[in-house]
């Protein structure tokens, strides 16, 4: 049985273009993050921010958080782990 890769679509803004290579990982990120291709965590490892600052991120972008009990494990994990 061969497996097919499904193709996904991501635009990168003019905006984010010219602001550099930090602006189009955020934009990455958020678009990936938007499409459940990455989890949370690997979002915010690309847009290179913290846990903080990558939630406040989708907040500006009214993008809702999806989160489960991985996400809650995860997410203790590195608490307890000082991050």
């Amino acid at each position: 049985m061969s497996q097919f890769i499904q193709p996904i679509n991501l635009e990168i803004s003019p905006d984010s273009l010219n602001q550099g290579e930090q602006a189009i990982r955020q934009e990455l990120a958020l678009q990936l993050y938007m499409q459940n291709i990455f989890t949370f965590s690997q979002a915010r490892h690309l847009a290179n921010l913290s846990i903080w600052e990558f939630q406040k991120l989708l907040g500006q972008h009214k993008i809702e958080r999806h989160y489960n009990e991985a996400d809650l494990s995860q997410d203790i994990e590195t608490i307890e782990a000082g991050f």
